[in-house]
């Protein structure tokens, strides 16, 4: 072997042993380890008389890449690529708790969608091959029906200044042409076709879905279009078969581009069909924290085709897509894909698990449940679809709202009520560590306050996208460890790597240096040394402030961390008593008792100065006039102030009070109506009213009818138990009574009473409770504007503000949306029951309210419940 033959190419290697030294011979390059030809690449001369110049006489060598023919196994098309990813998805779903039916109606959603954009499961395609859609790929033409995709090529500027006899410019022509001709016989020197004649000989006609052809008719007639449609390399350059997203609507735009937000969607929609535990928000969560994520969609395809990696995900534009998606924009693609599909409709979430489930998040006690569960049976919320069958109903926001109700019926939350009960309840809790450490604790609703707020900043600490969403700030140091960790998960399942070139792998390793040198300057360690900090990875949770806080507690006992949890943070308040607060009984006052000790119950009413601010309601805004504006130069600096003085500044966003009442003739048909419906009820012997029977008790040597008293003249209120004649007004009477009473254990008394003059020897412990009423603000949030809610939330006590924000980031909605949920029941509660007294086995919703800003406010939310 000569030793003049042996030449190392670059950026060539061999593919058997990988070495880089080779012999030619006859064109074509041998390794000199194992021998094995190279079939890319030949070697080609060059002779002089290819230069024009007869005075130069030389021959050198140049390297022409063989065409590679792609093989049909490794190409698939979007819809294939998307399937490979929606069935990983659904394995990290089941992976994570999902029922196993989920499988199915994943399978059967998809089908269904597959079959409306006449890809699959279509009867009427006679071909049996997928129809494009309005924003087809060029991949899937291509593979489907072998079309090129249409380029329009850009003039050279220096062929405008070519001239006719210029020899540079022949010479340029004619070895061009040259090359053209070596490249085309070597790739039919094995009897091969070339790669546009493979192209013009398998080609078919493109086939179009009917929304396809309905939307491209309106740029140019089907006869014209099926003309573009046999046009397989691409000559035709007079329209462009796909058109601009903005030229189209957004149906057509959401539901026809095919993207990785359609497989969120089907997934919501099969989580829903099947009853799932996960819930959309939670889906949401799931997506925000990275464990669906598209991150790894690579490690779902097959092997031969993620080799291809890069190209892939250029040739799907799946750069232009978004990985996070948030409530609302998720909300009106489900609405769009239902009805797409013609879904019938969505299935009602187990409300009591879901409540179950949130009181654990929060960190409440498990008796809230029981009294959220017990509003639901009063009435049943329906969730009625007002604004189309397929909307999707806000259940998660609903059970959070019906636990911020109860919260707010307990405690009050207007700033000075939640304190003075909490205060007491701090004292009460003090006696009782002190007569018998193992005795339950009351709950206080400061201190949970305080401890949800630390748990917040403790999770966050180890937790990226859990400070994300509950607006915390976490250090630097911390995000760029998370970033660190997730390029290493990226790295570790990508396939492109290992395909790189010499060169980009020299790139790769350059940029890594750089970044490292950053690293080490800005925050003093690498990438290493950020690894082997004490970072923590948490698993997917329903109860993820929960789960994840239990976790540090347990990591904390075992090893250190680089946070100090506080002594405080080790109280589980799920284990506090809530009953006194809802349901005083004699068991607690007969505890102390036996200390010698008395309980005393006050109840405390709500702050007089938020009780009333009216209805907000934004002002519809006038419609602009077109009006010619010209300037006036010589206006002078006072003129034009005191013009804008007497301007009326006319407001966007009102308080108003609810004064407005019918007319006369409005008021007469109302009555009616209500005088109907009661001849009906009369008539039906189901729904039978019966008046409050008279009894006579005799007290003090007196008969006195018991509808004229108050419970707390009659009975002792140590016993709760449910009494066998019916009463007119409640047992917990918030007036001042003047007769005589029955001196009980469990003094109620009301806000402004003071306390009893005879006082016992022995120690009074004093237990503050709410007396059910709260604060109302209600109003109209759909059509106000971002400024106008803003100055709603600066009416609200703070600490009710920040229950509804703490509630609104653990289900991940915005405030708005928790907070109309509520006034949806505040409004049913407070304004919609007839008669709460007069009800024996069902409730009567109030139809004739006289007041017509009550009765249209009561109207739309009755609508929305």
């Amino acid at each position: 072997m000569d030793e003049t033959d042996v030449m190392e190419v670059d950026n060539m290697e061999c593919d058997v042993c990988g070495e880089r030294t080779f012999q030619e011979r006859e064109g074509f390059y041998y390794c000199i380890e194992c021998g094995t030809k190279k079939e890319q690449i030949r070697a080609v001369e060059i002779s002089a008389e290819d230069t024009f110049n007869d005075t130069t006489k030389h021959s050198t060598q140049r390297t022409i890449k063989k065409p590679k023919i792609k093989t049909e196994e490794n190409d698939i098309t979007s819809w294939e690529f998307y399937n490979y990813v929606l069935r990983g998805f659904l394995q990290e779903l089941l992976q994570m708790g999902a029922k196993p039916e989920l499988k199915l109606m994943t399978l059967q959603v998809w089908a269904a969608y597959m079959s409306r954009m006449e890809v699959a499961f279509c009867k009427s395609n006679e071909l049996g091959l997928p129809k494009l859609s309005v924003r087809a790929l060029a991949r899937d033409a291509r593979i489907i029906y072998n079309h090129k995709q249409s380029k329009r090529k850009r003039e050279r500027s220096d062929r405008k200044f070519q001239q006719p006899g210029d020899e540079r410019a022949n010479w340029r022509e004619w070895r061009k042409t040259k090359r053209k001709l070596d490249e085309s016989g070597y790739s039919g020197k094995d009897g091969e076709l070339s790669e546009s004649t493979l192209h013009a000989s398998q080609s078919l006609k493109l086939q179009w879905s009917r929304n396809a052809r309905k939307s491209l008719k309106e740029h140019m007639p089907l006869k014209h279009l099926d003309e573009h449609s046999l046009d397989s390399s691409g000559s035709m350059l007079c329209h462009k078969l796909r058109p601009t997203a903005g030229s189209l609507t957004s149906f057509d735009r959401h539901i026809y581009c095919l993207n990785i937000t359609k497989l969120y969607v089907v997934l919501a929609i099969a989580l829903n069909q099947v009853e799932d535990n996960i819930q959309l928000c939670d889906l949401l969560r799931l997506i925000d924290e990275d464990h669906l994520t598209s991150r790894n969609m690579l490690g779902y395809l097959p092997e031969n085709v993620a080799a291809q990696g890069k190209t892939l995900l250029k040739q799907l534009e799946f750069g232009h897509q978004k990985d996070k998606c948030r409530y609302k924009f998720i909300r009106h693609h489900i609405a769009q894909m239902s009805r797409f599909i013609d879904m019938n409709g969505y299935q009602q979430p187990d409300l009591e698990g879901l409540t179950q489930r949130y009181v654990l998040e929060l960190n409440l006690p498990p008796q809230l449940t029981s009294y959220v569960k017990s509003l639901m049976d009063v009435l049943p919320p329906k969730f009625a679809p007002i604004h189309g069958e397929h909307i999707y109903p806000r259940y998660e926001a609903r059970v959070m709202a019906y636990i911020i109700y109860v919260l707010k019926l307990l405690f009050g939350l207007d700033d000075v009520k939640e304190r003075q009960i909490s205060d007491s309840a701090k004292t009460i809790n003090k006696q009782l560590s002190q007569i018998d450490a193992q005795q339950p604790l009351l709950f206080v609703y400061t201190d949970w306050m305080q401890f949800v707020e630390l748990r917040k900043v403790l999770v966050s600490h180890y937790s990226e996208s859990f400070a994300r969403r509950f607006g915390q700030s976490t250090q630097l140091g911390r995000k760029v460890d998370d970033f660190l960790i997730k390029e290493r998960k990226q790295q570790e399942q990508d396939f492109c790597i290992n395909d790189l070139t010499p060169t980009m792998q020299r790139t790769r390793e350059n940029i890594a240096i750089l970044f490292e040198t950053l690293l080490k300057q800005q925050f003093g360690q690498s990438s290493a040394d950020s690894l082997a900090k004490d970072h923590i990875e948490f698993q997917p949770s329903l109860t993820p402030a929960h789960s994840y806080f239990k976790r540090l507690l347990l990591l904390a006992g075992e090893s250190e961390l680089s946070v100090h949890i506080p002594s405080c943070m080790l109280v589980d308040h799920t284990e506090r008593q809530l009953d006194p607060f809802k349901q005083p009984s004699s068991l607690l006052a007969d505890y102390f008792a036996q200390h010698d000790i008395s309980l005393r119950v006050e109840e405390l009413a709500c702050r007089e100065d938020i009780q009333s601010v009216g209805i907000f309601q934004a002002i519809s805004r006038l419609p602009q006039r077109h009006k010619e504006y010209r300037a006036n130069c010589d206006i002078k600096t006072q003129t034009w102030i005191e013009e804008l003085r007497r301007r009326e500044k006319r407001p966007d966003f009102v308080f108003r009070e609810p004064v407005a009442n019918y007319g006369r003739q409005y008021q007469r048909i109302i009555h009616e109506r209500a005088m109907r419906r009661e001849q009906l009820e009369r008539g039906n012997p189901f729904s039978e009213f019966k008046a409050t029977p008279k009894y006579l008790l005799q007290m003090h040597n007196k008969e006195v009818p018991l509808d004229e008293l108050a419970s707390i003249q009659a009975f002792d209120e140590c016993n709760m138990d449910p009494l066998n004649v019916p009463l007119e007004l409640p047992r917990r009477q918030l007036e001042d009574s003047t007769a005589e009473t029955v001196e009980p254990k469990l003094e109620y008394l009301s806000g402004q009473s003071e306390a009893s003059t005879s006082q016992s020897q022995s120690e009074e412990l004093v237990l503050k409770i709410s007396n059910f009423d709260c604060w109302l603000l209600h109003g109209y949030l759909t059509r106000m504007t971002e400024s106008d809610k803003r100055k709603v939330r600066t009416l609200f006590p703070c600490s009710f503000r920040w229950l509804l924000d703490t509630c609104a980031a653990t289900i991940g909605v915005e405030w708005t949306v928790l907070y109309e949920q509520l006034l949806v029941i505040e409004v049913m509660f407070h304004h919609g029951i007839e008669d709460w007294s007069n009800h024996k086995n069902h409730l009567r919703l109030k139809y004739n309210i006289m007041n017509k800003d009550m009765n249209l406010l009561t109207k739309a939310f009755r609508d929305m419940w």
